[in-house]
């Protein structure tokens, strides 16, 4: 009698977590029924299994159904103007824009000297930390064709052929 009683609680305690039909349809299957065979009822299994299977067909619609074309890109001058207008708190006109070689003055009254004119270049500051400039020297590529890639200092390129090409030195 035991026996059976823990054999009834086995049971019942496996089909906890799914539920006891679930675990009957997936442990054991009718004589004459195919245990592999897909499971569903939807349409396309209805059709499948040779069941009558009536759906209401897509209509179409009328109108046109399609987005228009996407709006153009904004160029750089509405970009700018929309940026400019956004800083001022207004939209900005072709009027209200400083004309070419025009200057913004902000407040007279500050004894602010003139900016100077910023320089062509930036000198080489590399000295400064210790770190020297050697002379460096062309970059050798060889090529799979018999010649050579020589790319100078001043970056001029040109290719020769392997035995006119100088010896790499390091």
């Amino acid at each position: 009698m035991m026996r059976k009683v823990m054999l009834l609680g086995g049971c019942l305690m496996i089909t906890g977590c799914s539920g006891f039909g679930k675990f009957v349809s997936d442990t054991a299957t009718l004589p004459g029924a195919n245990p592999n065979a897909p499971l569903g009822s939807d349409l396309n299994m209805r059709r499948v299994k040779g069941y009558g299977a009536s759906e209401a067909p897509i209509l179409t619609q009328g109108g046109n159904v399609w987005p228009g074309p996407p709006s153009p890109m904004p160029t750089l001058e509405d970009v700018e103007k929309d940026r400019i207008g956004t800083a001022l708190g207004a939209t900005s006109s072709a009027d209200e824009m400083l004309p070419d070689g025009g200057e913004i003055n902000l407040d007279t009254s500050s004894k602010v000297a003139p900016s100077a004119k910023l320089p062509d270049a930036e000198p080489d500051a590399a000295s400064k930390f210790g770190a020297k400039r050697s002379n460096a020297s062309a970059i050798q590529i060889p090529n799979g064709d018999g010649t050579v890639t020589i790319i100078r200092p001043d970056g001029s390129v040109y290719t020769i052929k392997a035995s006119a090409a100088p010896a790499a030195t390091h």
